[in-house]
């Protein structure tokens, strides 16, 4: 019996208040385990297109389901924010400790019955190389490699399904981009060892090394059109 999908988009649409059109009618279709590299020039419209699947804007035309159902509602979404995570280029941390901002979605309502795994956070301290004292570092005396290594553990930590990762690495030399490559390695694998449903990912890269890596199929956006093939 074939797998069911985990995310798929039906028509998703993208306007600008004037009418015209950022991302161009998309069907897509996501399973548990999947790989997906996005590529494609500058401004051709990924970035819409992942902050669409997160929701964070959403479809003028279209729909999002996620494993089956569709998507309505800022309850609903919310929800689906739980399960698939976004995480944006660039790095943004509060004040304090990495401890700090690794409690930061403790705090939220809709994480009021989690509770933080350090068993879970030092096998991710391992994954990237750092001792479990890296937990008492400042955050603005971390490199910018380091900043995006801790956004990125705030993510994982929570244990979502389903990563959209806008070009997550993009900013960094190739030590850090390694670290991060190794850390998502960690997540997919730590939640097969814990008999999960394998976690998957759609990223964003203008690396063709890097996309050669981390993706086992490539989808490409070009003036706002997706073009999908495995």
């Amino acid at each position: 019996m074939p797998a069911s999908p985990l995310l798929c988009g039906r028509g998703l649409t993208r306007l600008t208040d004037n009418g015209r059109t950022l991302l161009h009618p998309a069907d897509l279709t996501v399973y548990a385990g999947d790989r997906i590299g996005v590529q494609g020039p500058s401004g051709s419209g990924k970035s819409v297109l992942l902050r669409t699947l997160a929701l964070l804007d959403w479809p003028d035309k279209g729909h999002l389901l996620w494993q089956g159902k569709t998507v309505n509602g800022a309850t609903e979404a919310q929800i689906y924010r739980t399960r698939a995570a976004y995480v944006r280029q660039q790095p943004a941390l509060i004040a304090g400790s990495v401890a700090d901002n690794l409690h930061i979605p403790f705090t939220l309502e809709v994480y009021k019955n989690r509770r933080q795994d350090m068993a879970a956070i030092d096998k991710m301290l391992s994954a990237i190389g750092r001792e479990h004292a890296f937990l008492n570092a400042d955050s603005a005396n971390l490199s910018g490699g380091e900043a995006q290594l801790v956004c990125l553990m705030r993510v994982l930590q929570l244990n979502p399904r389903l990563l959209l990762l806008d070009e997550p690495t993009s900013a960094l030399d190739p030590e850090a981009a390694a670290a991060v490559e190794a850390l998502i390695r960690s997540w997919q694998q730590t939640r097969r060892d814990n008999d999960e449903h394998e976690g998957a990912y759609i990223w964003i890269s203008h690396s063709p090394d890097q996309l050669a890596r981390i993706a086992d199929q490539i989808w490409t956006v070009h003036q706002g059109v997706l073009s999908i093939k495995a």
